[in-house]
């Protein structure tokens, strides 16, 4: 045990029993676990600052709604009580909380076990404020996203697309990898939701196009109007990214990132006072979160230009 790979987290949670310091090394999850064997599950991944994980009301429906989709009973209170026993365990300090859900033990084959009883695995990961609102590079990955399955409007465990499509994007000196569809439309980013500035128009491809129904997407769909903007849910063709006045990323942690180069080419996205006003756009949407999430968690999260 002394020379094993140090866990990079500050407590793990199964099932309700929780783990800290040296006993995080007894957390175990059964080598016949369908999570581990084929990827048959869940996961939400959300901030905790001071003590409360941001936007968990949100973040446990899409869970639901995603369990639902795939015939996984889960019950909202236990899930609720785990989130609880992590916000405790944080002991205020800000955190990533990251929460697994399988479909728990099952036998050889494909078809799941009837009933299921489900693994919730949660674990807990120190997080700097500085995290978010950092500046991002993109380039068009080879990688297509399907569509036409279910598990693309769903977190589901199964990341291997996103993880080759990031070696992509590294090889290639960006920070993340923008996804198309089977269609050639614009989807998403590996860990992230896209949107357009055009105008006072915030532009993001549809749910349809293959797309997570991420929350700090829908959190700005229903923001943007009271900065006085225009949000818009439609499909988007590559070709009209390089012509917007600008775009940005968002993530439940990462919250806005402005996308500065696209495939090499430069957006011209400036931070100054004679900068475009897409720049301004992106800044005050970026202003206007951090001050969201200051009245939800008292915490001030991120460092803006």
């Amino acid at each position: 045990m002394g020379n094993a790979t140090p866990l990079p987290f500050k407590a793990i949670s199964i099932n309700g029993q929780l783990f800290e310091g040296p006993d995080m090394a007894l957390a175990q999850i059964s080598p016949a676990d369908r999570g581990l064997l084929l990827g048959d599950g869940l996961f939400e991944t959300l901030p905790v600052l001071k003590g409360q994980a941001l936007l968990w009301d949100r973040h446990r429906s899409r869970l639901m709604t995603a369990a639902d989709t795939i015939g996984l009973a889960l019950k909202a209170d236990q899930l609720d009580g785990i989130v609880s026993q992590m916000e405790r365990a944080s002991d205020e300090t800000p955190s990533i909380l990251r929460l697994t859900v399988t479909r728990g033990i099952g036998g050889r084959g494909l078809l799941p076990p009837n009933p299921a009883s489900p693994t919730i695995m949660a674990t807990l990961a120190p997080l700097s404020l500085g995290f978010p609102f950092q500046d991002v590079r993109l380039v068009t990955s080879q990688i297509r996203r399907n569509e036409a399955s279910p598990t693309s409007t769903i977190k589901a465990l199964a990341y291997l697309d996103n993880i080759l499509a990031t070696k992509e994007a590294e090889a290639k000196g960006a920070g993340d990898a923008l996804l198309l569809n089977s269609a050639g439309r614009v989807a998403s980013t590996t860990i992230g939701n896209l949107f357009m500035v055009q105008g006072n128009h915030l532009i993001t491809p549809p749910i349809t196009d293959g797309v997570l129904p991420g929350i700090l997407r829908q959190v700005l769909l229903e923001e943007a109007p009271k900065l006085g903007l225009v949000a818009e849910e439609r499909s988007i063709d590559p070709a009209e990214l390089k012509k917007a006045d600008g775009l940005f990323l968002t993530n439940s942690l990462r919250i806005i990132r402005r996308v500065t180069r696209l495939d090499g080419a430069s957006l011209g996205l400036e931070l100054s006072p004679e900068g475009p006003a897409s720049t301004d756009i992106i800044v005050r949407l970026q202003m206007h979160m951090q001050h969201l999430i200051k009245e939800l968690t008292g915490v001030s999260y991120g460092q803006l230009p």
